[in-house]
């Protein structure tokens, strides 16, 4: 440590004098000759540091006359009307750019949002999109006056909640079993209210959308049965549920 700092203290004295040529390394190794081995390196480079310093510096007065060459630059540009403002502004290109612009920010905003909601549209429990996809179907039912219409999308959404449920057992995700059982019977008592109203106003149309339903029942229970032989037992008791909420739903219907 004492060799370093002494080393140290000989380049700090001495660099700027062989800088400027008046000392040379070996003058000065010659000063120092026990420690010329620690010394020589260090003192070498330090000399090209500072050589390269010297050589990336600005010229004296490089800044003044930097500094007076672009006021002299901006005094003998022309003064710029507001009119030529306005005409350099708005370019034949810069009008295409500003009506092209918006144009495809929109479309991109609604590829985006087609996206997400196709997205939305087939994701099934668990997925980061269901609750967006439960509430793109309240807010279509909210916005659908038609009665008709209304228990057609009613239907359509308890036919949802079945091939939902059924897609949860043949990925295996039986966690989300009771849950799902439990929205399907919700939507099979929504859509029983929905034939009620309809039935008031249109019978004859009334008897065809419970034909519909049945069908879309019986065919979950026919399809959760074959499908429950094939699941281990830990599932049972989520298909099961199903099974009673869908048969209940049969037999509501009659």
């Amino acid at each position: 440590m004492k060799i370093e700092r002494q080393v140290d203290q000989i380049i700090n004295e001495n660099v700027t004098a062989i800088a400027a040529g008046d000392e040379s390394v070996e003058s000065i190794l010659a000063r120092y000759p026990k420690i010329e081995a620690e010394l020589r390196p260090r003192l070498e480079a330090a000399i090209l540091l500072q050589q390269a310093r010297y050589s990336v510096a600005t010229r004296p007065g490089f800044i003044h006359d930097s500094r007076k060459y672009l006021e002299t630059k901006i005094v003998s540009m022309p003064p710029r009307y507001s009119w030529q403002r306005i005409i350099m502004r708005y370019t034949p290109q810069r009008w295409v750019f500003n009506l092209i612009a918006p144009v495809i920010v929109l479309l991109m905003l609604a590829l985006v949002v087609n996206s997400t909601l196709l997205t939305a549209r087939l994701s099934i429990p668990g997925d980061p999109l269901f609750s967006t996809k439960l509430l793109i179907e309240d807010i279509q039912l909210a916005f659908t006056l038609n009665q008709v219409d209304k228990t057609n999308l009613q239907m359509q959404q308890t036919q949802e909640r079945t091939l939902e449920f059924v897609e949860l057992v043949m990925e295996g995700d039986y966690d989300y079993l009771p849950a799902a059982a439990g929205r399907m019977e919700a939507e099979i008592i929504a859509s029983l209210h929905a034939l009620n109203t309809v039935s008031m106003n249109s019978p004859g149309v009334e008897l065809t959308m419970v034909a519909k339903l049945s069908d879309t029942l019986t065919n979950e229970i026919q399809m959760l049965n074959m499908l429950k032989a094939t699941s281990p037992n830990s599932a049972h008791a989520g298909i099961n549920l199903a099974i009673q909420v869908a048969r209940s739903g049969v037999l509501a219907l009659h």
